[in-house]
């Protein structure tokens, strides 16, 4: 690139206080003398560093750009295996290098209607380094250009390709976003291959209850009555129960159908506070589902705070939630195990549009669960699995994840060998309740250590106080006239002795 003093020399336009804005992204100059391109017959997009376009262009630019490329960044990866063998490890993944395009210009062709364009992506840096929340950074764009100031389609074009062949490639994967509550941004901390709703074993009324909302939601006709009515489009849920219900599973299933982000929010974080939140809601990615998670974690039903290092406020969690900025479109999913320790503005109606339900395994989900794992096994043999388990059980009862874990156990085994060994569902569940019952003695002993402590040296205090009062003698005062008086007081001094 040229001297950045020639950078923008399209125009400027003065400033209110006899300054100076940049009115072109670019250096025109340096384009004009080496690519032939005039600014002022061109028309250009400029793509910022955390916009998702950036690295398509870049990577898109990397495999069909032409030109004079000579500035690349080294990407290490892994050459491409099957899912299996990523997870597990098998085979030998072969480590690879390849070439990002790096800063330049480099050349593109495409096509719109049959007609081919040729576009200029010029990946540029420019200025100081300066300190960010991030650390050190530099000011670095990306632009790409047409020649002639009618060709606007073709950058509109080009960017929606892109953005569609990545949609495809990730057709079966959903994203998930973290809120960086020190440098306050969404960080994708992964990607998971999308479920099915087929895969999640729930009682159907369940899940009808929320696809059929949602498929309600997401059209519109909707869109169009919720703006008519001057209503914020958005939809909220309540998923609570039991642990071990299936809540977590429901939650990818419907990020896979529906196709969106799943942003997990953890405000019991002592660094949220209200501006925080309300910030990382607003600027959630689009397409996605906002999770809250144990939201009884935060407030007793007196609005007071479960844990005294948090320092948001009820009244900014309902902000937050209720936020006029909010974008259109946005799902809510709350979580809890205890809904009735949630005070009742939190779940109001309007706040929370649709409450969810997860309990313990039904009978009709103990017979799907075993047919999800043996699938060739008989209808009558999971039938015998659900009518066993359920007379072993009794009274009690048994989560989804508690089934889950014995199949899992059991993965090796034959259809019949897990029929037949539903006691072990038992066994493990009396182990896991006699390490429950340690833990909360271990703790009680442990939080009842101090206040014992605090006792044993009030008993201590009160004993010294009266052992001090038993040795110290009474004093008596009498003010007598005449001997008499005299004799009386010389026989009770005598009494005392």
């Amino acid at each position: 690139m040229s001297d950045t003093s020639s950078f923008a020399k399209i125009e400027k336009v003065d400033g209110p206080v006899g300054g100076q804005f940049e009115v072109a992204c670019f250096d025109a100059a340096y384009l004009q003398e080496n690519h032939q391109i005039d600014a002022n017959d061109s028309v250009w997009m400029e793509i910022q560093r955390r916009d998702k376009l950036f690295s398509l262009v870049l990577k898109h630019a990397s495999k069909h750009g032409k030109g004079d490329l000579t500035s690349f960044t080294p990407k290490p990866e892994t050459k491409e295996q099957s899912l299996v063998d990523r997870i597990v490890g098998l085979g030998s993944a072969t480590k690879c290098v390849s070439l990002v395009f790096g800063l330049g210009v480099a050349e593109i062709e495409h096509i719109v209607d049959g007609k081919s364009y040729t576009l200029y992506a010029v990946h540029q840096r420019r200025g100081p380094v300066v300190g960010t929340n991030c650390g050190p950074a530099m000011w670095q764009t990306l632009v790409v250009l047409c020649k002639g100031k009618q060709n606007k389609q073709a950058l509109t074009s080009f960017a929606e390709q892109l953005l569609k062949e990545d949609e495809e490639a990730d057709d079966n994967e959903f994203h998930i976003f973290r809120w960086d509550v020190q440098d306050s941004y969404w960080d994708m901390t992964g990607s998971k291959v999308a479920r099915s709703l087929d895969s999640v074993v729930l009682p159907a009324e369940t899940k009808n209850k929320v696809v059929t909302d949602l498929d309600d939601f997401l059209t519109r006709d909707t869109y169009a009555w919720y703006t008519e009515h001057g209503i914020p489009y958005k939809r909220s849920y309540l998923f609570y129960g039991v642990p071990g219900g299936g809540k977590t599973s429901l939650l990818q299933a419907l990020a896979g159908k529906y196709r969106r982000n799943l942003c997990i929010l953890q405000p019991t974080d002592p660094r949220f506070t209200d501006d925080k939140l309300a910030d990382a809601i607003k600027e959630a990615p689009s397409r996605s589902i906002i999770v809250l998670e144990d939201v009884d974690a935060l407030f007793d039903k007196a609005r007071g705070s479960c844990n005294a290092k948090i320092q948001i406020t009820f009244s900014g969690l309902l902000n937050a939630l209720d936020g006029i900025c909010n974008p259109d479109g946005q799902i809510f999913i709350l979580t809890t195990n205890f809904r009735e320790h949630l005070d009742a503005a939190l779940i109001r109606n309007g706040r929370v549009d649709l409450h969810i339900e997860f309990t313990h395994a039904q009978p009709e989900q103990m017979r799907q669960l075993f047919l999800q794992f043996y699938p060739n096994a008989s209808a009558e043999l999971a039938v015998k699995f659900r009518d066993a388990l359920v007379a072993t059980l009794q009274e009690r009862k048994v989560s989804m994840a508690a089934l889950q874990h014995y199949f899992i156990g059991n993965r090796r085994s034959t259809p019949e060998e897990a029929a037949g060994g539903v006691q072990r569902i038992i066994e493990d569940m009396d182990e896991k309740a006699v390490e429950a019952a340690k833990s909360r003695e271990a703790k009680g002993e442990a939080s009842k250590e101090p206040a014992q402590q605090q006792s044993d040296k009030e008993a201590r205090k009160k004993e010294r106080k009266k052992e001090s009062a038993g040795r110290a003698s009474a004093l008596h005062v009498h003010i007598h006239t005449g001997a008499a008086g005299g004799q009386e007081e010389e026989e009770e001094d005598e009494e005392r002795r």
